[in-house]
């Protein structure tokens, strides 16, 4: 059986519709104003989350995204811990928010996201908690960080991270970093191996100041299995402005301080072949005495000093100025070592005893330079050099 409507009633639909709308009542009586009051426009709808409300376990590198639903936008986005937020970005329509750093382990978050549009009356608020997980994996471990906490250092010292393993995801690694100076310089991070990243100003650091760093490394991924478990902040101050110059053609070295001379002193550099490397370096440490073993340089049994004074160190493979007592004849005359830089014991006591760790030593007119990463010679390459081995290009 098909239902029909009448005619007649269809009829009397449309007319009182009309009548409503010509500003009559449904009884056929004047209306309260001149049209039927509108019907109230809805709320706007939650956002939704790519971590569920009331989560646990959640990895730390899990991806934190907010969306507003088709139509609406996000007008706010609120990801925190206690004593933290987390930082994102919103879309360019603003219908989504991305978490641009990694998440803490072991830590209770609260997300509120309000969505707003046009059509709607009010806006919609959406509150969400999840918990991230216990620390897992292998923890994120260094070789060496320097300088020391609370320590002074000279106006070449660099920030060096120096992980125990190779690091795959180095932009996630340099994003987890940030370096303040007071006064400000601009400064960057770069790459001096697969494993240790540096940072350095684009000049030498301004006498006097204040440099701290921040590392957010509790839940950082470095890419290869290891997580950072904890958060890492030193600081230090630079010193006065020393700056040694060798010049191993005329096997004489000049250390200024604050642009003057400071003191002078002869030297003996490396043979032809075994040349003292070039470039510039900022001094790593130093110590009183040292047993030097040819042997841990890669070059045999050629020697073995084992008390060897007055020792500041400036590369990894096993570069110093130190006393030569039994080079003193060619000292200012002849490069007969076997790379460092020798000179008499007065001479190496008096520039071991003035010399702090990033003070500058620049070695000129070698004919070979040391590689990057070798010791502390970050300032041998240029500006536009340096920040090609970034992972996260651009100035601070």
């Amino acid at each position: 059986m098909r239902w029909t409507v009448p005619a007649a009633l269809g009829t009397a639909v449309v007319a009182l519709a009309g009548a409503a709308w010509l500003g009559l009542s449904g009884d056929g009586g004047p209306a309260s104003s001149g049209r039927a009051e509108a019907a109230p426009l809805p709320p706007a709808e939650p956002a939704t989350l790519s971590i569920a409300d009331g989560a646990v376990g959640v990895a730390p590198d899990a991806p934190l995204v907010v969306t507003a639903p088709q139509g609406e936008r996000l007008g706010s986005v609120l990801v925190a811990a206690p004593g933290a937020a987390v930082a994102g970005v919103f879309s360019a329509d603003r219908r989504t928010w991305t978490g641009t750093g990694h998440l803490k382990f072991a830590t209770s978050y609260t997300v509120t996201a309000v969505t707003t549009a046009a059509a709607k009356a009010t806006p919609a608020k959406k509150h969400a908690t999840f918990q991230t997980a216990d620390p897992t994996g292998s923890p994120i471990d260094f070789q060496q960080i320097a300088p020391d906490d609370g320590s002074v250092d000279g106006v070449a010292q660099p920030v060096v991270l120096d992980f125990a393993a190779p690091v795959t995801d180095r932009a996630a690694v340099e994003n987890s970093l940030k370096v303040t100076s007071v006064p400000a310089q601009p400064g960057h991070w770069s790459w001096v191996s697969d494993s240790r990243v540096d940072y350095r100003p684009e000049a030498f650091w301004q006498p006097g100041t204040k440099v701290t760093v921040q590392m957010a490394l509790n839940g950082l991924s470095a890419g290869n299995g290891e997580y950072g478990t904890a958060d890492k902040t030193l600081s230090f101050t630079v010193g006065r402005d020393q700056e040694t110059v060798a010049n191993v053609a005329t096997h004489q070295a000049v250390v200024y301080r604050d642009g003057k001379v400071f003191g002078t002193f002869p030297f003996s550099g490396g043979m032809p072949g075994l040349d003292t490397w070039g470039g510039t370096f900022a001094v790593m440490d130093k110590v009183t005495d040292l047993r030097m073993d040819s042997e841990t340089a890669g070059l045999g049994d050629a020697y073995d000093i084992p008390d060897v004074k007055w020792d500041v160190h400036l590369t990894d493979s096993g570069t110093y100025v130190h006393a030569a007592p039994w080079s003193v004849g060619d000292q200012g005359v002849d490069n007969v070592s076997h790379g460092c830089i020798g000179t008499s014991d007065e001479k190496a006591e008096w520039f071991y005893d003035n010399t702090i760790p990033g003070d500058v030593v620049k070695v000129i007119n070698s004919p070979r330079t040391g590689a990057p990463g070798n010791g502390y010679n970050d300032f041998t390459a240029s500006w536009s050099q340096w920040l090609a081995g970034s992972a996260v290009p651009g100035a601070e």
